[in-house]
């Protein structure tokens, strides 16, 4: 149990919908917050609860040890990420980096991956596009270039970024959307 002398838990909310009058209420130093919540993603809750309460600290605890989420998660305003089958020792260790102003990224989840820098700037805007939902054919309509040449640089994006499915280029590059580079 995590109650104790320096830890008090002041509310568990189980619905992503009522996370932010929870927050306003009770104040909490610390939130941990699961990226997967019934009726709004913890992802989109991020950037609303840093408006909403700043000097409070999130950390995210979830079942996605996902690079991209983690990454995404720490650029939209968290201050840690974490597996929810974290031992007892990390969770306390994660609280206290984050309470303390620090951030805290699990051992467990690898974020050592190439960012938007490595790109040149027209892969940039071809994955921006990708990012919104657009087609290859309509990328290289809108840049008046070949499908074949956008189908060049995509494969040059996915090297670039050490990306190894297509799935993984379409997360990244909706991610990237909605978390650009500081």
């Amino acid at each position: 149990m995590l109650q104790g002398a320096a830890l008090d838990v002041v509310g568990i909310v189980r619905d992503g919908g009522e996370v932010p009058a929870a927050v306003s209420r009770l104040r909490p130093d610390v939130l941990l917050l699961d990226l997967s919540l019934p009726n709004r993603s913890g992802m989109d809750l991020i950037p609303e609860l840093r408006t909403l309460a700043p000097a409070m600290h999130i950390l995210v605890v979830t079942m996605h040890l996902d690079a991209l989420l983690a990454d995404a998660a720490i650029r939209l305003g968290a201050h840690g990420f974490i597996p929810k089958d974290s031992g007892i020792e990390e969770l306390r260790t994660a609280i206290a980096a984050v309470q303390g102003g620090g951030t805290y990224l699990s051992s467990r989840v690898s974020v050592v991956r190439p960012g938007l820098a490595h790109l040149t700037p027209r892969q940039q805007v071809i994955l921006r596009l990708i990012g919104e939902g657009t087609s290859t054919e309509t990328i290289a309509r809108t840049l008046g270039v070949s499908v074949h040449t956008v189908h060049f640089h995509r494969r040059n994006i996915h090297h670039a970024l050490a990306l190894e499915t297509e799935l993984d280029l379409v997360r990244y590059a909706v991610l990237a959307n909605l978390t650009p580079e500081k």
